[in-house]
């Protein structure tokens, strides 16, 4: 069995101190540039690898950051959000030798992980905190406790925020829709009871008016593909004039693009989706939705844990959105949907428009 390379085993080789081969690892300012390029070739050399435990013991630190997603496992394993906020968490925390330890659950325990010593660190969906939740979420970060939250509804100076400026994205597709000849409009968002919701729900109407539009509509889901199949038959029955629908996220457009493709609907000839977030599938299946970067949301949520682990003051700067117009949404030149036809009849005689 061939032997491990140790720390020490570096240092006998280029003749220095035990402690300076492990600063220049660390990259240490301090350690003369010559030095730790000599440190880091022999160890690449050597396949020299630092011994996670051993670092965390001495650092009197576990060593893991904790990632917190208040949601079902269910819901968040099978919606690519999570998959492309995770990825962007994971391409920071990795270089920093950070492993993670992830928690889907509806009431996760992150209070006994800190307080435990389990992780040193946390990101939470702040999306899905209410009330109490949120404020020992608060009381956290204001104890010292280094944590970061993604989209919480407010932003205390105790606890550092990642979030994105929904605004230009919003406005963008409500202009686009506006240009193509839509007056009226339906909002689809999750549950009533969420703040993210309500305030997502509440952009999108904002956005409409500002272009001339009126909101007709608005039906309340769960955030899942299935409740944006159910909305989407819920305004089909009701047979609504808006022909334009602004949904929440693109997990519930996929789900009313399904249902209207069920019913023979044509996208866009007959009523025009627009999601927000702009996940991989939504290319793939031609969605016009708002992009906010999700793998970057991730990026810096990572980088503004690590500065609060290593005792800095993280500032991240909110992301600006914007509208990524693509086939469900009717493009330039082409007739928009009449509200005639979505409210006669019906709901709608005309044939799908499927995307291959």
């Amino acid at each position: 069995m061939v032997r491990k390379v140790t720390l020490q085993d570096l240092a006998d080789r280029l003749g220095v101190a035990r402690s300076t081969v492990s600063r220049a690892l660390r990259g240490d300012p301090q350690i003369g540039v010559d030095t730790r390029a000599r440190v880091q070739r022999l160890a690449g050399e050597l396949d020299y690898h630092p011994n996670a435990a051993a670092r965390a013991l001495t650092r009197r630190r576990a060593g893991v950051v904790g990632l917190v997603l208040p949601r079902t496992s269910r819901f968040v394993f099978s919606n690519p959000y999570f998959s492309e906020l995770l990825e962007g968490i994971s391409s920071v925390a990795e270089p920093a030798e950070l492993p993670i330890l992830v928690s889907a659950a509806v009431r996760p325990d992150y209070v006994g992980w800190l307080r435990a010593g389990r992780v040193d660190g946390l990101i939470v969906l702040g999306s899905s905190l209410e009330g109490e939740e949120l404020r020992l979420l608060e009381t956290l970060a204001a104890k010292g406790s280094p944590v970061v939250s993604i989209h919480a509804p407010s932003a205390p100076t105790s606890l550092v925020t990642v979030t994105s400026d929904e605004g230009p994205g919003l406005l963008g597709a409500c202009e686009h829709l506006a240009l193509l000849g839509h007056e009226h409009v339906a909002v689809v968002t999750g549950p009533p009871t969420s703040h993210y919701a309500r305030a997502r729900a509440a952009g999108w109407k904002g956005a409409s008016a500002r272009v001339g539009m009126t909101t007709l509509r608005t039906v309340h889901g769960d955030d899942t593909f299935a409740s944006g199949a159910a909305a989407a038959r819920t305004l089909l029955a009701e047979r609504t004039a808006a022909t334009a629908w602004l949904l929440g996220n693109d997990l519930m457009a996929f789900g009313a693009l399904q249902a209207l493709a069920d019913a023979g609907v044509r996208v866009p000839g007959d009523v025009a989706v627009v999601g927000f977030d702009d996940v991989m599938p939504a290319a793939v299946v031609g969605l016009s939705t708002v992009h906010q970067g999700v793998r970057t949301l991730g990026e810096e949520a990572m980088r503004a844990l690590h500065a609060l682990l290593r005792s800095a003051t993280p500032q991240p700067i909110p992301l600006v959105t914007r509208f990524v117009p693509r086939r469900t949404s009717a493009p330039s030149g082409l007739a928009p949907p009449t509200a005639a036809r979505a409210a006669e009849g019906g709901p709608f005689e005309t044939p799908v428009t499927r995307t291959r």
